[in-house]
């Protein structure tokens, strides 16, 4: 008889930290969103988006106040992921 190795149960993950989002070729924000829906408690922390219309749209939607960027100007210096032992960051992005 062999043995099940998958648990019944999920993993379960628990951020204990407050989240920073830091959203990469943003768009209109939609990780931001999927955070938001799963009503996890996080901060705007940095975007990067290109396209001027698409940072309108971002900043009316979520009520921020983010400036286009482009994406081959920022270094990772330019994140701002310092103070990890306070935060959990979290990097996404969306294709471009």
């Amino acid at each position: 008889m062999k043995e099940n190795l998958h648990k019944d149960a999920a993993p379960q993950y628990r951020i204990e930290k407050p989240i920073r989002l830091i959203e990469l070729f943003a768009g209109i924000g939609s990780q931001a969103m999927a955070l938001r829906d799963l009503g996890a408690d996080f901060e705007h922390y940095r975007v990067v988006e290109f396209d001027k219309f698409a940072m309108k749209s971002y900043n009316a939607i979520h009520g921020t106040d983010f400036q286009t960027a482009d994406i081959r100007n920022v270094k990772g210096g330019d994140l701002g992921i310092t103070d990890k032992d306070r935060y959990t960051y979290i990097l996404t992005y969306s294709f471009p």
